[in-house]
């Protein structure tokens, strides 16, 4: 990828940061493997801060109807600084980007930060995806990033079922409903990786908010009952322009599948099908009824606020 503009004058790794390309680590992972990048929490450098800005102008205006509730960007930065090293040169889809992580991953991956071979983004807010596109596009790394419109309501396509190495994902939460929200995501995102995939979850997880707790049991059950283990959870991670609760932190959880751990294949919920609203009450939340819509046009009229 040829050096983006974003920054006149910035060319090049960021002061401070020792970004060079290198693949993903192929043997077992821990969270020893990014532990150092939470301990450092170095300052943010100039190219990354241009490059939040950028992002924070570009996204679309948050329907906080449908949990668009962007993330403080100096949590994005981290979170992205954070995981990149280990989606370097994989094949990674994003369920949901809202926060247009995949947007920072591939602007700071134009001044040679680690970055994904492909990212696949789907969403069923037609606003983020043209946002993405044009940000790709101006910014030197289209070539690494395919969109898709998608609702999780319906099936995965079939030409993505088993494609990706990585998923990554910070879903609603699904305050109203043990954390099924979130889980509906997740399990889309298990059926787009491979057999040995890998996934990056943003939950809550407060022990000032039992439901978080509750629902964060909820999930780890359900994935380990599928096969799927958490091989690292880091708490307080990222907080949220969200104006009923700006207090609310969330965790990040690196999950990894274990084919036939127990010696059969174990199918999620939800897959290779259609889910009806129904199934999962509140999705989004006590006061947005169904019928949920399909997708959101890029001309919708409607009230939001920006990061």
């Amino acid at each position: 990828m040829g050096a983006s503009t974003f920054l006149p004058g910035v060319s090049g790794a960021p002061r401070g940061i020792a970004y060079g390309r290198r693949a993903a680590p192929t043997r077992r992972w821990t969270s020893a493997d990014v532990r150092p990048s939470v301990q450092g929490r170095t300052q943010v450098t100039a190219v990354e801060r241009a490059a939040a800005i950028l992002v924070e102008q570009a996204r679309p205006l948050a329907l906080r109807a449908y949990d668009q509730i962007p993330m403080r960007s100096e949590d994005l930065i981290r979170q992205v600084r954070l995981v990149a090293p280990l989606l370097a040169d994989r094949a990674v889809a994003f369920v949901g980007d809202y926060d247009s992580a995949s947007a920072l991953i591939g602007l700071l991956g134009a001044h040679d930060a680690p970055c994904p071979s492909h990212m696949l983004v789907l969403d069923f807010d037609d606003r983020v995806l043209a946002t993405l596109e044009m940000i790709a596009r101006r910014h030197g790394f289209a070539d690494r990033l395919e969109v898709r419109r998608y609702n999780v309501f319906d099936p995965v396509p079939p030409d993505l079922v088993g494609r990706y190495d990585w998923f990554y994902t910070n879903p609603p939460y699904g305050a109203s409903n043990n954390g099924e929200s979130g889980r509906l995501f997740i399990a889309r995102g298990c059926e787009l990786v491979r057999r040995d995939g890998r996934g990056c979850i943003i939950l809550p997880d407060d022990a000032n908010r039992p439901w978080t707790r509750r629902a964060m049991m909820a999930t780890q059950q359900f994935m380990a009952a599928h096969n799927w283990l958490v091989r690292a959870k880091l708490d307080d991670m990222h907080h949220y322009h969200l104006d009923d609760d700006p207090h609310l932190a969330s965790s990040l959880l690196l999950v990894e599948h274990v084919a036939d751990a127990y010696g059969v294949r174990r199918a999620m919920p939800y897959i290779g099908r259609r889910v009806q609203a129904p199934e999962i009450p509140h999705f989004y939340g006590r006061r947005v009824a169904p019928p949920y819509p399909a997708h959101i046009p890029v001309d919708i009229q409607a009230v939001g606020r920006r990061a």
